[in-house]
């Protein structure tokens, strides 16, 4: 929490590789984590536009909500 910024979605690489092929995300480089030392982190973005509702990247839809049950 000490190095996100407000209203952004901040996660770890190891996270990053879960969600990547369902969200876009930004990658912020390394950053000093808190007994970890520094590690790559990323800003969830937006969900991918084949598993968004909206077209903006803001509501999910049935093929997301299916594929996170599998994870």
């Amino acid at each position: 929490e000490s190095s996100g910024e407000p209203g952004k979605v901040n996660i770890s690489s190891s996270t990053f590789a879960l969600i990547k092929d369902y969200f876009l995300c930004s990658h912020r480089g390394r950053v000093a984590a808190k007994n970890k030392g520094e590690i790559e982190m990323y800003f969830v973005e937006a969900i991918r536009p084949e598993y968004s509702e909206d077209g903006k990247g803001l509501v999910p839809n049935a093929k997301l909500i299916e594929a996170i049950k599998r994870l």
